[in-house]
């Protein structure tokens, strides 16, 4: 059979010569099929003529096959099966599942969204992990090329054809550490502008790229008087400000820090909820802050899996 031939046949023709097959019948592989057997006489001969064998002979009242019918209905057995089983989605059990998902996180997650996660997990799903990595070590990309699950981040993370769901929403607080000399609520520019301040980076880069309104608090190409400035509103001619003397990566690190000296850090309410609460002072901002939509980021073609799915489902 030539390949013109093959591009034009019809592949439920095979249907029926796995039904003549095991029949060895016209009515009852028609019976089989919900045809007529008039259906599949004319499937047959429209068979015979793209393979080029009669495929079957009459011989005492029932069909015969040929050594090439009984070879080739081997072979398409064997390809419908696989068929079945590549299309065949598995349901997915959490109570007996075994699975590790790896994610990308930082402290955000780990704070305000993982602890409720791996107490379900351990109640409903005690064979399913989750595996954390740093998520300054891990890309969009590392989600792409599915080395990673998802990782945690926002909308602008969602880059090429990931995509990204919104899981959760908070908005931006100032924490200081109880106690403070000169910073207490209600906060003020002018409290802002004296205290020195701890910068986290990947929060200000990333929260700046999806919200325009913040690139005035974090605009990372100024110098870190300037940042500071910004961040609380006040030009260079107005009183001296303190300015920033620590820029971490963590906002865990951030918040410890300021819960253990006299400076302050600008970070998400829920997270400083979630810390050392009778430690530090979460306090309200004195200028307009935008809600930060916080989320998950993940290559769509996963939602096949039911079991990634599933775990989707679990995280909101």
């Amino acid at each position: 059979m030539n390949t013109v031939q093959f591009k034009n046949l019809d592949l439920n023709l095979f249907r029926v010569l796995l039904a003549l097959l095991d029949h060895r019948s016209v009515s009852r592989a028609a019976e089989e099929l919900s045809l007529t057997p008039s259906a599949v006489s004319h499937a047959l001969g429209r068979l015979r003529t793209a393979l080029g064998d009669p495929l079957f002979e009459r011989r005492g009242g029932g069909l015969s096959p040929t050594a090439y019918a009984i070879d080739v209905g081997r072979r398409v057995r064997g390809s419908m099966d696989t068929l079945r089983d590549a299309l065949h989605r598995e349901e997915f059990d959490p109570a007996t599942a075994e699975r590790e998902f790896v994610l990308a996180a930082g402290s955000y997650p780990v704070l305000v969204l993982l602890p409720r996660v791996i107490e379900h997990l351990a109640r409903v799903a005690p064979g399913v992990r989750i595996r954390l990595r740093r998520i300054e070590d891990q890309s969009p990309e590392d989600v792409q090329q599915g080395r990673l699950d998802m990782i945690f981040g926002i909308a602008a993370n969602a880059t090429g054809r990931l995509e990204f769901r919104r899981l959760i929403s908070d908005r931006m607080v100032w924490i200081a550490r109880r106690g403070h000399p000169d910073v207490h609520a209600p906060l003020t520019m002018e409290m802002l502008s004296d205290a020195r301040h701890i910068l986290i980076e990947k929060f200000n880069r990333v929260a700046s790229l999806e919200y325009p309104e913040l690139r005035r608090f974090f605009d990372e190409g100024r110098e870190i008087g300037d940042v500071t400035r910004a961040a609380v509103g006040l030009g260079h001619n107005r009183r001296k400000i303190a300015g920033a003397s620590t820029i971490v990566t963590d906002t865990m690190h951030a918040m410890a820090m300021a819960a253990q000296s006299d400076h302050v850090t600008l970070t998400l309410r829920k997270a400083a909820e979630a810390f050392l609460t009778d430690q530090i002072q979460i306090l309200d901002p004195p200028h307009s802050t935008p809600p930060i939509e916080i989320g998950v980021v993940f290559h769509p073609d996963r939602m096949r899996d039911t079991g990634f799915a599933w775990f989707l489902s679990v995280l909101e």
